[in-house]
């Protein structure tokens, strides 16, 4: 099993960061050239991705889909899943076994973000290959953390000043 882990700091309190926790197929920004590239444009997410035992269905466009059951959900601190069914088209290139997002608090109130994502390359496995797919699942990953970072942001810039 291949493990693609990308971490950034998100200079929020941890609870502000749970609730930004979301998965490639909820950003509502365009990804970058690079994502759009690589994998298929999302379209939404169907289910309560924070709820233990619930079967998400990420959409993608071309009726591409991938269904996730939540395995784990800790507020504040962890989400898993796993992958329990992709569509023929996201099985072509690799097999996507689960992920994970982690947040830790730290010292100076900032939280620590920790995305995995577990695969299994289909067809002829080496290093150049392996490379390639991580750098696509990090480039994910890194869109993710920067929308729940952005997010955090402009609910701040929301609120009325308290006077």
């Amino acid at each position: 099993m291949n493990i693609a882990q990308t971490e950034r700091i998100i200079n929020a309190d941890i609870a502000e960061v749970w609730d930004k926790v979301c998965f490639y197929e909820e950003v509502k920004g365009r990804p970058n050239w690079f994502l759009r590239w690589t994998l298929p444009l999302p379209v939404r997410t169907v289910g309560d991705h924070k709820t233990v035992g619930t079967l998400c269905r990420c959409e993608y466009g071309d009726e591409q889909y991938i269904l996730k059951r939540i395995t784990r959900s800790t507020p504040n601190a962890a989400l898993e899943f796993s992958v329990t069914q992709a569509s023929e088209q996201f099985q072509r290139h690799l097999a996507l076994q689960g992920g994970s997002i982690y947040l830790s608090r730290l010292p100076d109130g900032r939280t620590l973000v920790s995305m995995a994502t577990s695969y299994e390359p289909k067809g002829a496995d080496n290093v150049l290959r392996r490379f390639l797919l991580d750098q696509v699942i990090r480039s994910m990953h890194r869109f993710v953390m920067a929308d729940m970072a952005d997010s955090i942001r402009h609910a701040r810039k929301a609120q009325p000043a308290n006077c």
